[in-house]
């Protein structure tokens, strides 16, 4: 093998489809029987926000500690080694099977050039072998990024020429489609060139069975460090340009802590995860959920509601974390079959909104809602408890976890009193470290220690906040802004309608005009005038009603099911310009 360092930092141009990435990228050269490879030119992510009085502070407290994940997971093995880690949709895993298979594959990792500091991109659905790579990765001091299963070439596009990832694991086909072109083609698109791996089926001349790089007797598990980024998460789309959020074992440590702690779980409970392991709700909700804490983790892969209400009897399972669209279709499966939701004791929820309808359809099936709200940069900051009033479960997002802070502000940085609304600023461990290779979007988001998250909500004398809309989706139409939250809400509440989203379009005279995209149930008709009558009658003010009506078979969202609104919009611009 003959390496030409070749030195020459150069502009590259990629094009993908949808997307035209230019990115400074340092050229290594590795001619070899197996062909040319180019990497990025390299900074491992690193916390870029935490000050040293503040990690000192966190240190001292105990909220910050040298726990990993693998470390848990050599914990659980020596001490229950049969107890069941993992079940998915192929097997039931012991805590003991996981921690050797994890150890195996570092031994297979690091001979594909992993090391502390280096990407590995899993791309998989929710099966065991994530969890494998999970405990792998992070043991080696390296930074695992888990990609949801239907990214395709422009959002890999991006993943690539902003983590370079070592290493990207994929199935060979899922669901019809073939990820090992997927992977050749954005590696050739961005002369971004990682190794393949390919779980189940043929890997192709380009890529590596992850059955070989399981198979080694030689590899073992490490704590590993918990201080170190191990995490690097990609927004899945609410922005335009999503970003590649960075945790550490110690902020997402501390969230699953507090997380078990405040919510009262027990050594006996069962974690349900629907939601993909790709997106940051499965991954720490579910995956490092469970796997931290010594418990049982419960993979559904394909979603569907019946399937979902047998597997939680089944299993027994008490918790999970999801997205309204989940609760909505488990709620309507219970009315199709004779099983019992009675177990699920915490089904935390949030992501977009939770009607207080659907609230109490789930409590009748014996389903204990508790609304939260959370983001990929703060995980999980509010959450309602078990032991919360009705009225504040059903209409608001909760109360702060423990050690997380949160304020209220207006435009010019100051608090606002009780019900007034602004936007939230959280502060506290569970709080990411910073966007990898983003330091002016990172300088806007994170000051003076507060994460300012761009939602709006308010606050009720009894420390409860809600979610009443986003800064960034305020509509101003003649001047006068207005909160689209607030017309969804009401549009919830219409009988024909099963979903509904409101954006502002663009509008010579008023800025703005607003637009309602609904869903609605099948067979049900909805046209302008009887909507704004609706609305109307129901008190809502006449500069907020909305001027246009268009009624979609779906409305885009991301795997967490927050709507797309920015997709909605440009839909909606390209049909005009047609």
């Amino acid at each position: 093998m003959v390496k030409i360092n070749l030195a020459v930092i150069e502009m590259i141009s990629v094009s993908l489809p949808g997307v035209r990435i230019i990115r400074r990228i340092d050229r290594t050269d590795d001619h070899s029987s197996t062909g040319g490879r180019v990497r990025a030119h390299w900074v491992a992510p690193r916390d870029a926000v935490t000050p040293p009085a503040t990690r000192q502070r966190y240190l001292d407290q105990g909220l910050w500690d040298d726990a990993t994940l693998a470390g848990r997971v050599l914990h659980h093995a020596q001490a229950m080694p049969d107890a069941i880690a993992v079940v998915d949709g192929a097997g039931r895993y012991s805590y003991g099977r996981l921690c050797s298979d994890a150890a195996a594959v570092t031994a297979g990792l690091s001979e594909l050039g992993v090391e502390p500091g280096t990407v590995v991109s899993v791309q998989l659905p929710n099966r065991y072998e994530f969890a494998v790579l999970a405990v792998a990765v992070q043991s080696m001091g390296a930074v695992i990024n888990p990609l949801l299963p239907n990214y395709r070439a422009r959002e890999l596009g991006a993943v690539f020429t902003t983590a370079a990832p070592r290493v990207i694991v994929t199935p060979a086909d899922y669901r019809g489609f073939d990820h090992r072109s997927l992977i050749t083609d954005v590696s050739e698109a961005t002369g971004i060139r990682p190794h393949h791996v390919v779980v189940g089926g043929e890997p192709g001349a380009k890529a590596t069975a992850y059955a070989h790089l399981a198979s080694s007797s030689t590899g073992s598990l490490e704590a590993g460090r918990g201080e170190a980024v191990s995490e690097l998460i990609f927004t899945s789309g609410t922005e335009a340009r999503p970003k590649a959020i960075m945790h550490t074992e110690q902020t997402a440590n501390f969230s699953v802590r507090v997380a078990r702690s405040d919510l009262g779980l027990s050594d006996d409970d069962v974690v349900w995860m629907p939601s993909p392991l790709g997106h940051s709700t499965g991954f720490n909700y579910g995956l490092r959920f469970a796997l931290y804490h010594g418990l049982r983790l419960v993979l559904q892969d394909r979603w569907n509601g019946e399937a979902a209400a047998a597997l939680v009897e089944a299993e027994q399972c008490s918790y999970t974390l999801a997205a309204a669209t989940f609760l909505q279709d488990l709620v309507e499966a219970v009315d199709h079959r004779s099983a019992s939701l009675g177990s699920l004791r915490f089904f935390g929820c949030g992501g977009a909104a939770v009607p207080p309808a659907l609230v109490d359809a789930a409590i009748e099936r014996g389903v204990q809602v508790l609304r939260l709200y959370g983001s990929t940069e703060v995980l999980v900051a509010t959450w309602n408890r078990p032991g919360s009033s009705l009225d504040q479960r059903r209409r608001t997002d909760g109360t702060p976890l423990s050690h997380v802070d949160i304020e209220v502000r207006d435009d010019r940085g100051d608090q606002v009193g009780p019900d007034q609304p602004g936007e939230l600023a959280i502060r506290g461990p569970n709080t990411c470290v910073g966007y990898f290779d983003d330091p002016e979007r990172t300088a806007v988001t994170f000051v003076d220690g507060w994460v300012l998250s761009g939602d709006l909500v308010t606050e009720g004398r009894d420390g409860s906040m809600t979610v009443v809309g986003r800064k960034k989706e305020i509509i101003i139409r003649g001047g006068i802004n207005i909160t689209p939250r607030e017309v969804e809400e009401m549009l919830a509440l219409f009988p024909e309608i099963e979903r509904a989203a409101v954006v502002g379009l663009p509008d010579d005279r008023l800025g703005e005009r607003m637009c309602a995209c609904v869903v609605l149930h099948r067979g049900a008709s909805l046209d302008l005038p009887t909507m704004v009558g609706r609305l109307s009658e129901g008190g809502l003010a006449t500069y907020k009603l909305p001027e246009r009506l268009e009624v979609v078979d779906s409305l885009p969202t991301t795997a967490s099911g927050k709507i797309t609104k920015h997709e909605i919009v440009r839909t909606l611009m390209q049909a005009e310009s047609e």
